[in-house]
């Protein structure tokens, strides 16, 4: 933690469980590897192996999610929260008192945003403490946004010609300024007044070349926003505090500050790849630069609201991690130590669970419909054996969390197809074009979105109606017949609520950007967490009453 954990802390909706891990947690993890040993063990049974094709496609999925779920336990297992040093106390001090005064550019990319939302970031980043310069970085040549930059007061900056897309931007824009450090925002996610009094001082340390801070979704509502926004919960209050451990952590494209000089001997951000953000991060740990997360919400922003957005989202983010894990160099080029080149290596192996999902999903009308099981076993010696491993990774999940929304199952598995999707396309090197998560009021797809979710849910659907005429039949396993369907009947009610969603979404068009609107604002409106570090006590009074910025610089 940033602050000393002895001191009262206020509690708002913007904490996030940044704390030690539980004894009882603790002691979940370690009962976990003692059920998932005894899991695989009876998988790997020569005895109870079923088909053989079935059985090695359960158990590549069931590898991968077990090696992830060890990964994760490892990650998070070794973070313990700290007060930060005295040199970061010593910073914030200095920066709130003027005696230091950095030079601070802080971008705001932009690319077809509506305005409405794009101005309250703007009037957000402009207004925080401590001195700097604010940009608009305008991809979408409006002059609409121009005009609005001009009455901001802050500057506006446009490109002519738009290679490379954000990473392109950026770019562009740092050839075009020279502050000390650099900020980059999205369009949608709205900086708190204490932003860089915050997260600045973490950059005392001259050998640290990024600082990233969390999203977080105050205004999520309905199925996509709410489960996209509780799936990253995991990254940001798990993973990245962990990654912290090994100076593994990286840049996640939004709310967080680069150094100037770090930049500049990578030349920039990277422009090989869509995922700039990534790529830019491996590119300045190979040269010895040191990152850092700060476990506090410092940025609040809007959660993808269609699936098409989010789907958007998702392949993007799985294209890059499988571009790094395919033909990253992870384990043949210099410069990453072994933790670094083993994260980065699970940016890839995550997105692989949902290869598994899929696999899974498919389990039960396989065996409802051409009668092909990949274990040979009565069925409770099978629960026996599976019933705890999957209840207790559930469990440490939860615990880890702190709850879990149902939410997040559904987006999750409605990702998945498209997760797949991007790992055939890196695998042929087949490029994609760079594509806004959320853009503004246009047409929305159907049913045409969903197609293959579609296909599964009749799989699953025709496996139920099978099974179901089965049970009366003499010589049925009731058992495993009655076990099968229910998981094909909860699946047809998954993929079901996927698709729902994608035949409603062209209908409510205005309502949704009406929504973002509103969330755009709420992120702005709703009060900051008083924030003081031990014995200093002119943090909090920053923040209620912020210094403005001096007039930001046009171009």
């Amino acid at each position: 933690m940033t602050a000393d954990a002895t001191r009262p802390v206020s509690r708002t909706a913007d904490d996030m469980s940044w704390r030690p891990m539980q004894r009882s947690t603790r002691v979940a993890v370690f009962a976990a590897l003692g059920v998932t040993l005894f899991y695989m063990i009876f998988l790997l049974n020569p005895a109870y192996r079923g088909n053989t094709w079935v059985w090695a496609l359960v158990l590549f999925a069931e590898g991968i999610t077990i090696f992830n779920a060890l990964a994760m336990w490892w990650t998070v297992l070794v973070y313990t929260p700290h007060p930060d040093p005295p040199e970061v106390y010593a910073w914030r001090r200095r920066l709130l008192s003027g005696d230091l005064r950095p030079t601070i550019d802080v971008f705001i990319t932009v690319y077809g945003e509506p305005l409405e939302i794009v101005l309250v970031t703007v009037r957000a980043a402009r207004d925080m403490t401590v001195e700097h310069r604010t940009w608009i970085l305008d991809d979408g040549d409006s002059d609409e946004v121009r005009d609005a930059a001009a009455r901001e007061g802050v500057g506006y900056l446009r490109r002519k010609e738009h290679l490379h897309a954000k990473a392109g931007n950026i770019n562009s824009a740092l050839r075009r300024t020279d502050g000390e450090f650099v900020v980059i925002l999205d369009a949608d996610h709205v900086p708190s007044p204490d932003f860089l009094v915050r997260a600045l001082p973490h950059m005392q340390d001259t050998g640290v070349a990024f600082v990233q801070t969390p999203q977080a979704f105050p205004s999520a509502k309905g199925l996509v926003p709410e489960g996209s926004s509780e799936s990253q919960k995991i990254f940001y209050e798990l993973v990245l505090p962990g990654r912290n451990y090994f100076n593994a952590v990286f840049c996640v494209g939004t709310n967080v500050i680069f150094r100037r000089a770090a930049l500049d001997e990578i030349g920039g951000m990277y422009v090989a790849s869509n995922s700039e953000d990534i790529w830019t991060s491996i590119e300045l740990h190979r040269r010895g630069w040191r990152s850092w997360f700060i476990p506090e919400v410092l940025c609040r922003g809007l959660a993808p609201d269609s699936l098409l957005s989010y789907f958007k989202q998702q392949f993007r983010w799985a294209y890059g991690a499988f571009e790094v894990l395919l033909r990253g160099g992870l384990f043949r080029k210099k410069g990453l130590t072994v933790d670094q080149r083993f994260q980065y290596m699970l940016a890839g192996v995550n997105y692989l669970l949902s290869l598994a999902a899929l696999i899974l999903m498919c389990l039960p009308a396989v065996y409802l419909l051409f009668g092909l099981s990949p274990i040979r076993s009565d069925i409770s010696t099978w629960i026996v054996h599976y019933a705890p491993f999957y209840l207790l990774i559930v469990l440490v999940t939860v615990m880890q969390l702190g709850g879990f929304k149902p939410a997040a199952i559904v987006t999750s598995i409605g990702a998945a197809p498209v997760h797949v999707k991007a790992l055939v396309m890196a695998i042929f090197k087949r490029k994609v074009r760079w594509s806004v998560t959320n853009a503004g009021p246009r047409g929305l797809p159907g049913v045409e979105l969903v197609l293959p979710h579609v296909a599964l849910l009749l799989l699953n659907a025709v496996a139920v109606a099978v099974g179901i005429s089965m049970l009366p039949l003499r010589g049925t396993d009731v058992a495993a017949v009655g076990l099968s369907i229910g998981w094909a009947a909860i699946y047809v009610v998954v993929l079901g609520r996927v698709v729902a969603e994608a035949v409603i979404a062209p209908h409510v068009i205005r309502q949704r950007l009406e929504r973002r609107k509103a969330g755009a604002l709420l992120a702005r409106a709703l009060p900051w967490p008083a924030r003081a570090d031990a014995n200093d006590d002119i943090v909090s009074a920053a923040v209620e009453a912020p210094t403005p910025a001096p007039p930001s610089r046009t171009a």
